[in-house]
């Protein structure tokens, strides 16, 4: 018991001691972080353990920050570290990239009677890009409270900007307890938990389907390592499955230049 309670406490140390570094490298000025990318110093800095973390691009000011003033940015802990946090299967918040985002929600057709709902939305970044489409409602769902605090006043910058957008809106919940919109259904993910956890997730929202709380349920995940949990629904099929290219002035604004995306549905496959 010693042991384990010891060993416990020196994961929670070390991970403690990670993000503070991490938040500290993270508070450069912008352009720090820009010059951190030239070649000749980019080749030395991804040596250095504490540098290295900025060349995954998270931490630069994104370019739809820049256009619109707002704050999706940043790599942040899952907001505990026992219960249903970092050990359950929460992963770190990052902000996947507003192309991939607006890509595939391209491809679903017409969302019009549709609630949008992202699971574990941090700072709402997809939700301000599913603010472009014509949902009835796009709303956000994280247990990290600062984190839903940026997300909307993330959504008051963007009404102020687009007030013909449906205005999105951002709670401090726990996205395995939801009670669910009557309706349409799309659900975001950008690989918010790991398998044990997706597959509540996933359960509750097949009750929701079974109960008909859900008519049409859409779930669109990036960067998809949970895909085997949904392959597994007997009432979803894919819908899409593709690698979407990172628009070009989003190249080093993230870790990779593409990602994966997988959609599915229990609505009749469509040529989306």
């Amino acid at each position: 018991m010693n042991t384990t309670m010891s060993m416990s406490f020196k994961t929670r140390m070390k991970r403690t001691i990670k993000w503070r570094l991490i938040a500290v490298v993270a508070a450069l000025p912008d352009w720090v972080q820009t010059l951190l990318f030239v070649s000749w110093i980019r080749r030395f800095g991804e040596r250095v353990p504490v540098l290295r973390v900025l060349y995954n691009g998270c931490y630069r000011t994104h370019p739809i920050d820049r256009m619109l003033g707002t704050d999706t940015g940043g790599i942040y802990p899952p907001e505990s570290d026992s219960g249903p946090g970092a050990d359950a299967g929460n992963l770190p918040y990052m902000g996947s990239q507003p192309s991939i985002v607006r890509h595939a929600l391209q491809q679903l057709g017409d969302v019009r009677g549709s609630t949008f709902i992202d699971i574990g939305c941090g700072k709402g970044r997809p939700m301000i890009v599913a603010t472009e489409f014509p949902f009835d409602a796009v709303l956000g769902y994280d247990l990290a409270e600062p984190l839903i605090e940026i997300a909307n006043r993330n959504a008051e910058i963007v009404a102020r900007r687009f007030p013909q957008r449906i205005r999105m809106q951002a709670f401090v919940e726990n996205a395995l307890e939801l009670a669910f919109p009557k309706g349409d259904l799309v659900v975001f993910l950008f690989n918010p938990f790991g398998a044990a956890l997706m597959a509540t997730l996933l359960n509750n929202l097949e009750k929701a389907v079974a109960d008909a709380t859900i008519r049409k349920l859409t779930v669109v995940y990036i960067y998809p390592v949970c895909a085997h949990v949904f392959d597994q629904s007997p009432i979803l099929t894919r819908q899409l499955s593709c690698s979407i290219p990172y628009d070009s002035h989003e190249i080093g604004y993230g870790a990779e230049s593409e990602q994966t995306v997988i959609v599915w549905s229990n609505a009749a496959r469509t040529d989306v």
